[in-house]
């Protein structure tokens, strides 16, 4: 294999979400192996097209043995019954399949779903044979798509939900921490990401952490060939205990940060991208959860100098109330920190670098 590989300048390169889900990975696999990996992709895809797979596979079973029953045909009673063609609509449909064949697969349908009453009948040793293997090999793919129906449904729903886009910009924790540090510190910049539980109202989970992974591509100098580089960046608050209602996730780019100086062209220029998680427990049912979103530069999902609507507000009775319709609606920014060590105010342009001087 690795002699059919060139490290070769591509035409085209691929930028943002599209270079890290083109990324394609090449080994030797074997046919248990590969299997495995599309029972595990199965599992993995949305609701409405894994139920469509579900239903859809008993079908697709009874095709590839209906092409096996027709190599003898002669081993297989097929009664002529009138009841089959009295309906209108059958007559087009032996037109486009062919009664005989139509029977035939009628015939290995129902030895995969056992229902039977079909009339026909194998009786050659070779056609006895594959009906035999017919229901055997229903029975055991009805065991697999058995175990991931149960799989599926016994997954949480969706846990969170996470802001279309991730800011960078002057917060009220970091206004709010410099006035308290004895140093007089000026505020900086922070990468900030909201994220709500799915059902606010209701859902608790417990024992969760969150990671925010700085991921860009590098192509060293002389070199045709990338590298991704990825480093966790630390956040103000990695884990809590109970989280209801949702929170944000915080990193502030301080002179440890590996953002630091970083100007957006330099973030466009080495193709940035964030990987934001949180893993935790669903407290009612007690069954682990993760969710995972990926935001990055290239296409627009990290945006310079604005805030998050505010979700908890007052109504006019004094409750408080938890919006969780403004999720993705975002708004100047309002804090004056004025001139940060980060060398810009709100009116340079987002190109400015953070935390440069």
């Amino acid at each position: 294999m690795d002699e059919q590989l060139n490290d070769e300048v591509p035409k085209i390169r691929l930028r943002g979400k599209a270079a890290i889900r083109a990324i394609r990975v090449e080994h030797d696999d074997g046919l248990l192996v590969r299997l495995y990996n599309f029972y595990i992709y199965t599992l993995r895809l949305p609701l409405t097209v894994f139920f469509l797979i579900m239903f859809s596979t008993p079908l697709i079973l009874s095709v590839i043995f209906t092409a096996f029953y027709l190599l003898d045909v002669d081993g297989l009673v097929i009664p002529e019954d009138q009841d089959w063609g009295r309906q209108y609509w059958w007559s087009y449909l032996y037109k486009f399949s062919g009664e005989k064949q139509f029977k035939v697969f009628i015939f290995s349908l129902s030895l995969c779903t056992t229902f039977g009453g079909t009339g026909v009948e194998a009786r050659s040793p070779y056609n006895l044979l594959l009906a035999n293997l017919n229901t055997l090999t229903a029975q055991l793919t009805f065991v697999f798509l058995s175990g991931a129906v149960f799989h599926r449904l016994s997954q949480p729903a969706v846990p969170v939900r996470w802001a279309k886009t991730a800011l960078i910009t002057n917060d009220k924790f970091t206004e709010h921490a410099s006035k308290l540090s004895p140093t007089g510190e000026r505020p900086h910049k922070s990468f900030i990401v909201r994220v709500n539980l799915a059902d606010p109202a209701k859902m608790v989970l417990i024992e969760c952490k969150f990671e925010i992974i700085y991921r860009c591509i590098l192509t060293p100098a002389g070199e045709a060939s990338p590298f991704i580089h990825q480093v966790s960046l630390q956040l103000v608050r990695p884990e809590v205990s109970y989280l209801r209602f949702g929170l944000i996730i915080r990193h502030v780019i301080d002179e440890s940060s590996p953002l630091y100086g970083m100007d957006f062209e330099t973030f466009k220029m080495r193709d940035a991208s964030f990987t934001v998680t949180v893993t935790g427990t669903e407290r009612s049912s007690m069954q682990p959860v993760f969710s995972e979103n990926l935001y990055a530069v290239a296409d627009g999902d990290v945006i310079w100098d604005r805030q998050y609507e505010d979700q908890i507000l007052t109504n006019k009775q004094g409750r408080i109330v938890f919006s969780a319709d403004v999720l993705n609606q975002l708004k100047p920014v309002e804090i004056d920190c004025g001139e940060s060590d980060m060398g810009r105010d709100h009116n340079t342009p987002d190109k400015d670098a953070v935390g440069s001087e």
